[in-house]
Order: structure tokens, then C-alpha cells, then sequence
């Protein structure tokens, strides 16, 4: 199986809290594909302090990056068109996270359940 993560795993686990560091410590010892995308490094940088950028820069290359093509890009609208006539706006960036993964197959690793409403989204909360 294979995961993405969402940028809050990330600064939790460059934060040091045990909960995401033994969430995707477990993803590695089982050799699962752990990945990252353009959406959650932007946001993981948008509060990188520049003294450190290279330690952040070295745990992000420790995934696999996963490119956001067209397809992906156009669910993403979808999604948030549908949801916002539901009474449910979403932010784009959350709408390119749930899409890639899933026209990736993937499971989405977060500690926002909630802004991932989507029934066919397979979830994996952050402790």
C-alpha cells in the first residue's frame, strides 16, 4: 500500500512528537511506499526557519515525491465545487491532497480528518 502525507505529519514529526514519528517510522519498517507531494512541502516550508531549511530539506527527500498531474488537478476542482454547493467550503490545497491520493490508489495520512470529507478518501488519522 502506499501513503501521501499531509504537511501537519510532517511539521509534527520535524517537531518531534512521538505520535508521528512512530506513525510513519511503523509505514517504513512495514516498507510501505511513504510519499510527498508539491501541495505539503509548500506548506511545510511556508514555517521552515531559514536555519532549517537543510534538515527539513533532508527528511522530505527521505520520500518518495509524487507529481500532481492534470487529472488530479481537475478532481481537485471538482471536489471543491461539489462541496462548497453542499455548504462545505474547502480549501484547494486540501482538495489536491484528498484528489492525488486518490488517483494515486493511496491512503491520505492527517491529522485533519475533518477537512477531508470525501467517502471514497481512504484516511489514516495521525495519533
Amino acid at each position: 500500500m502506499s501513503y501521501l502525507l499531509d504537511a501537519n505529519v510532517i511539521i509534527n514529526w520535524l517537531k518531534g512528537r512521538p505520535g508521528a514519528a512512530s506513525l510513519i517510522d511503523g509505514l517504513a519498517r512495514r516498507q510501505e511506499v511513504v510519499a510527498v507531494n508539491a501541495v505539503a512541502i509548500a506548506e511545510v516550508y511556508s514555517g521552515v526557519a531559514e536555519g532549517d531549511v537543510p534538515r527539513t530539506q533532508g527528511v522530505l527527500e527521505a520520500f518518495e515525491y509524487w507529481t500532481i498531474d492534470e487529472a488530479t488537478a481537475r478532481l481537485a476542482g471538482q471536489y471543491r465545487y461539489r462541496y462548497a454547493r453542499l455548504g462545505t467550503p474547502l480549501s484547494v490545497t486540501d482538495m489536491l491532497m484528498a484528489a492525488h491520493t486518490i488517483t494515486r490508489g493511496a491512503t491520505l495520512v492527517t491529522g485533519n480528518v475533518r477537512d477531508f470529507p470525501m467517502p471514497e478518501l481512504r484516511l489514516l488519522r495521525l495519533p
